[in-house]
């Protein structure tokens, strides 16, 4: 009753005359009838006309009470008409009448404003303020029906619905909206038999029969009433085919089509659902999807289809990727059907779906034999751990020794079988096999130390395999022959010879080429002889440059016994075919020529060698014997000529030293003394404390005796180079002697002191020089690099002295491994200058190269490289290495066509550091020249072939998820994304290249 009287009050407050307006008599004064006529129509409703009317009279000025009656009149006509400063207008009315009787009203309108703005927290703050049961029942019905949406709009859906019930009982208006409001509630808290009750009803209605029959279809799917789902989805799509609901009605129905087992309906109903959706599809509809297509064999789509479903780690994208696995095997798609049963595997949604993707993870990983990162061994490990009652378990065994068998990841395998209690013989030929393995990789990474320990294992292990075994002496005798020990080499050479199956391949040829070559170091030239020629015999001729030099070889132990016809014969054979190696065979052809006395056909040959190898480093020598043999045929003319040639194209060559004495020699022979004591001076200023210099110098010292004229060659003794004597007087002699004696007797320490002794007694003595050289060696025995460089130093103030070769290799060490890189560059390339033989020039044009490339100076680098790469022995280590910083000199020069040359060279073997990584370059090549699909192939095979290196194979696998993701693959991006991420163990910077393409890939899609 009280309600009741409130609302009468309110209505009162509302709707009833305005009184309080002055009045003069019987007529109204005109400021009453403006105020009258306003009221008038404003309780009329005609907001419109009334505001003119309400306005002028406020302008009148009247009393403060119709003024402000009048005000709320005028802000209430503004809310009816939704003028754009209502809230503005309403909220002044409030602040200028806080008092005002109009107040709760007011507050239900500025409520109902922000309601209509969408303002729903606002809007209910405002309703809170408002005594609703003081409205009229019109305005309290509607401002109730607000306040119920607002609160179905913040989803507080318990007070909402307390409102709906609440406006249901009173408001006959709102009665439908209610009953729909409410069981949509009901239906959103899965309360669907409340819900459908309520919506059965609003099918007929005009305002909810496009909308109602979705919820109830909605419901009969959740209730797995299909029949009747599919019955409602398709009335409803007859009668509004076009309207903005009927996607969902046709996923609706794709759901019913579904669990009936009626695929290819679903797959139309679905892909109806697909084309008018805007939004983003549900995921349980491209699921369903999903699996019709699979169920109707449409495989390719079913796996693409799939794929969109794995965005959320729940049971949905388990059995997705499940499923998208099943459809790539039925494609051939193995690596694509791995990588999806890898991540299946990967969660506990569903345990028995773990296990059946777990079981077909480990069998693709099987029939691939994929194992970038150790899978192979750990994903069958893992089955039997998880799943040890499997029906799956005994097949799981049995691979797994086959996977031990089969595998690359060699170390993953190894401490797989070291936690086996009781192997079998089975698997311990598994590991012989696995250790040989090991030791080849760490063979083909020149760690020959770790190699052995490996091979050797292998070989402790037993015979369970007999060629292994064989195979594992061959690759101990090649490391122990890289290590020059060569006793233990030809050991397990012999043994490798013995033992294995396979006596006509390429391997059983080289064992006897190695022995061959370590019986010619011990110099049995016979033994030597018959392994070569056992090679020759074997070489198929794919390895031209190994048979050459075998020929030459065998020439040498020929050459060494004086079977100068046989010799001859021999080094034609390797000159004829044309390796880098026929220098060396055209000048041995020469010397042969020279010890049977046919000096004509010496010359003739070597001026042929210097002509066809002019970058030989046997052109120095060639001209110097030249020169020799026109000695010998007594043309000293044409002797000396070639010497002066060979003087003036080598300077710094130690054989020019030689040729410059033999000149000196030649005209002091023929009496031309003047030419002669000029010709010994050179040798003596050019070379001094050298052998040449001293016979120079006793022979000038005969020249100005027969001349008679001493006092100038005593003038000339004062005046050589560094004061350096050429004549020892008997102390200096005796002190040098005896500290050489020391030296020799490997008495180190004291050797330094008598030394260091003498040099302090004798600085310019005539053994200074040698004093110098031995305290260098001494320097490098107890690893006294200061004591290197100081004498190193002493020694190349003289740089044409007979020590410098080996001075600068000391030196040049010592301060590469200081990293004094620019001296050690400079060191390197005088040694170069004055190599007098292959493998010292080798051993400069290597640190050359490294010093260049460490200086970041590229175009030093190539042609170091490139000079160190026709050297025709390189050793593979060096090779690799020649090839990989002219790669990267060459990128750096903008060359991209030549370091890629070199990168795919590289790139052949991957079991080293730098064909891992070239194989990864090879790639990015391609992609960054956007030539995709090569790309993928290049990185697929990568991947098969695999490297001991991980962190350039998971830089690959990057990069594939790029050129997927550059032709428009996304899933199969992601998918190498995330098998990378689970099976990566290194702590570096791909972690992070993951994570970036992952978030990129999630926002793009």
């Amino acid at each position: 009753m009280k309600k009741e009287i409130t609302r009468l009050i309110c209505a009162t407050i509302c709707c009833a005359p305005i009184i309080g307006f002055a009045q003069t008599g019987d007529k109204f004064t005109s400021a009453d009838n403006l105020y009258k006529e306003g009221k008038e129509l404003f309780q009329e409703k005609n907001y419109a006309a009334a505001l003119p009317a309400l306005k002028a009279f406020v302008k009148q000025k009247p009393t403060a009470s119709l003024l402000q009656d009048a005000e709320y009149m005028l802000v209430s006509s503004a809310y009816e008409l939704n003028d754009k400063n209502r809230i503005e207008l309403l909220r002044k009315y409030l602040d200028h009448y806080p008092d005002t009787p109009y107040a709760n009203r007011i507050y239900s309108l500025l409520a109902s404003c922000y309601f209509y703005e969408g303002k729903y927290d606002e809007a209910m703050a405002l309703f809170n303020s408002t005594d609703l049961d003081l409205l009229n029942n019109e305005e309290r019905d509607d401002r109730t029906y607000q306040l119920a949406t607002c609160y179905l709009k913040t989803n507080d859906l318990r007070e909402a619905a307390i409102w709906f019930e609440t406006l249901r009982a009173n408001s006959p208006k709102y009665a439908t909206d209610c009953d729909y409001y409410i069981s949509y509630i009901r239906y959103t808290q899965k309360r669907y038999n409340e819900a459908l009750k309520g919506f059965l009803p609003l099918q007929d209605n005009a305002k909810y029969k496009a909308l109602v029959p979705y919820y109830i279809a909605e419901i009969y799917v959740q209730l797995k009433n299909y029949d009747k789902a599919q019955i409602v989805a398709q009335n409803y799509l007859s009668a509004y085919p076009n309207n903005e609901h009927a996607a969902e009605m046709y996923r609706i129905l794709g759901d019913a089509y579904y669990h009936f087992g009626q695929y290819p309906q679903a797959v139309e109903a679905f892909s109806n659902y697909l084309d008018r959706e805007h939004a983003v599809p549900r995921r349980d509809a491209l699921y369903m999807l999903g699996l019709s297509y699979y169920q109707t064999k449409v495989y390719s789509k079913a796996a693409e289809t799939l794929g969109k479903v794995t965005t959320e780690n729940d049971a949905l994208t388990q059995n997705a990727y499940l499923h998208m696995g099943l459809s790539y095997l039925q494609l051939a798609e193995k690596n694509k059907a791995r990588m999806a049963f890898e991540q299946a595997a990967a969660s506990n949604a569903n345990m028995q779906i773990k296990e059946q993707a777990a079981y077909n993870y480990a069998l693709c990983l099987h029939e691939t034999s994929f194992s970038a990162f150790g899978e192979s061994v750990t994903a069958f490990e893992k089955f039997l751990n998880e799943f040890p009652t499997s029906p799956y378990a005994e097949k799981v065994s049995s691979y797994l020794v086959e996977v031990y068998m089969n595998t690359r990841s060699y170390d993953a395998a190894l401490k797989s079988i070291d936690r086996i209690a009781k192997p079998s013989a089975q698997i311990l030929e598994a590991k012989q096999k696995i250790l040989f393995q090991l030791g080849t990789q760490s063979f083909a990474n020149a760690d020959f130390e770790q190699a052995l320990k490996y091979l050797n294992q292998s070989i402790a292990i037993g015979q369970y395999n007999r060629q292994t075994k064989a195979d594992a002496y061959y690759w101990c005798g090649e490391s122990y022959y890289r290590l020059n020990r060569m006793v233990e080499a030809a050991r397990d050479f012999n043994a490798y010879l013995q033992l294995t199956t396979q006596p006509n391949n390429e391997m059983y040829a080289l064992a006897n080429y190695n022995l061959g070559y370590i019986a010619f170091h011990r110099k049995d030239y016979t033994q030597a002889s018959n392994y070569f020629q056992k090679y020759i015999q074997l070489e198929k001729g794919e390895n031209t440059t190994a048979l050459a030099d075998a020929y030459n070889r065998i020439g040498d132990c020929h050459l060494h016994v004086r079977n100068f016809e046989e010799a001859k014969h021999y080094y034609s054979q390797a000159e004829q075919m044309n390796t880098p190696s026929g220098d060396y065979s055209f000048y041995q052809l020469a010397l042969v020529s020279g010890l049977q006395k046919d000096y004509t056909g010496k010359i003739t040959l070597l001026n042929r060698l210097v002509g066809k190898y002019p970058a030989s480093p046997y052109a120095v020598n060639a001209i110097y014997e030249k020169g020799r043999s026109y000695v010998l045929m007594d043309n000293n003319n044409q002797a000396i000529t070639s010497f002066k040639e060979l003087l003036n194209k080598y300077p710094e060559s130690p054989v020019s030293r030689k040729a410059a004495a033999e000149i000196g020699l030649l005209f002091y022979q023929k009496g031309d003394y003047n030419q002669a004591i000029e010709a010994y001076k050179q040798v003596i200023e050019k070379y001094p404390g050298s052998e040449e210099a001293r016979l120079a110098m006793r022979d000038l010292k005969s020249i100005y005796v027969d001349l008679n004229r001493i006092d100038e060659f005593a003038a000339l003794a004062n005046a050589m180079p560094g004061h350096i004597r050429f004549d020892a007087n008997e102390q200096d002699s005796l002190t040098y002697t005896a500290a050489e004696k020391i030296y020799m007797k490997g008495r180190m320490e004291e050797a330094k002191t008598s030394l260091n002794k003498y040099l302090q007694t004798f600085p310019e003595g005539a053994f200074s020089l040698n004093a110098h050289y031995y305290l260098c060696l001494i320097g490098s025995e107890q690893k006294n690099y200061d004591m290197i460089l100081l004498h190193s130093g002493k020694l190349l103030e003289y740089p044409n002295n007979p020590f410098a070769e080996e001075a600068l290799i000391l030196r040049a060490e010592v301060q590469f491994n200081q990293q004094n890189t620019a001296e050690a560059l400079a060191s390197y390339k005088m040694l170069k200058e004055k190599a007098t033989n292959v493998e010292r020039r080798q051993l400069a044009e290597t640190g050359i190269l490294r010093c260049a490339f460490l200086l970041r100076d590229d175009v030093e680098t190539i042609h170091a490289a490139t000079d160190l790469l026709v050297e025709p022995k390189l050793s593979p280590e060096l090779r690799n290495e020649a090839l990989y910083y002219r790669a990267k000199a060459y990128t750096n020069q903008k060359a991209g066509k030549k370091a890629m040359d070199d990168y795919r060279e590289l790139a052949k073997d991957t079991r080293n550091s730098y064909g891992a990584e070239a194989k990864y370059q090879v790639a990015q090549g391609l992609y960054d020249a956007k030539e995709y699909a090569a790309a993928e192939k290049e990185l697929l095979n990568y991947i098969e072939q695999s490297t001991p290196h991980a962190y350039w194979l998971a830089r690959s696998f990057v990069l594939l998820s790029d050129v997927y993701h550059a032709t428009g693959k996304d899933l199969d991006a992601r998918q190498y994304l995330l098998s990378l991420q689970q099976n990566y163990q290194g702590n570096d910077d791909i972690e992070s290249m993951i994570e970036s393409r992952l978030q990129k890939l999630k926002t793009e899609n």
